[in-house]
């Protein structure tokens, strides 16, 4: 049998010092950039949660501006009827009632928050019960 031994030089050794190195610069520029992304999707992430939770805030103020103007007719109104007319006429702006119904919508960008509440008669302890409180978002076409 004929053995060969295999002889690396000095420059054998550097090149594979360098391979490696540049192997591992490489990886670690693939992490930032991967980092760097997650970090960017995170805060728009979190920017949009922010915002739909001011959203619903908003909507809770105006709910309680409904149940001041519910509470102030229905001690004026004797009967379903001449109450569901009181507040008709004195429901805050951008709201609209439909027999028992009333209902407001909010817009955030492609998203809107609509809210509906049935009316309960006059005297009873709760003045309304939530029907709907949606949050609808509107995809753009060009994402299909």
């Amino acid at each position: 049998m004929n053995k060969r031994k295999v002889a690396l030089g000095p420059g054998a050794a550097s090149l594979i010092l360098i391979v490696v190195m540049l192997s591992l610069c490489m990886l670690s520029m693939l992490m930032e950039i991967g980092s760097r992304n997650d970090y960017s999707l995170t805060q728009r992430s979190t920017d949009m949660i922010i915002r739909v939770y001011n959203l619903n805030a908003g909507s809770e103020k105006r709910l309680a501006e409904l149940d001041a103007v519910l509470a102030r007719c229905g001690k004026e109104a004797a009967d379903m009827e001449s109450y569901l007319a009181r507040v008709e006429e004195n429901l805050p702006e951008g709201m609209t009632m439909e027999e028992d119904q009333v209902s407001w919508s909010d817009p955030l960008d492609n998203r809107t928050l609509t809210c509906v509440v049935r009316l309960n008669e006059p005297g009873k302890e709760t003045r309304f019960e939530w029907v709907s409180h949606k949050l609808y978002v509107e995809i753009p076409e060009d994402d299909w």
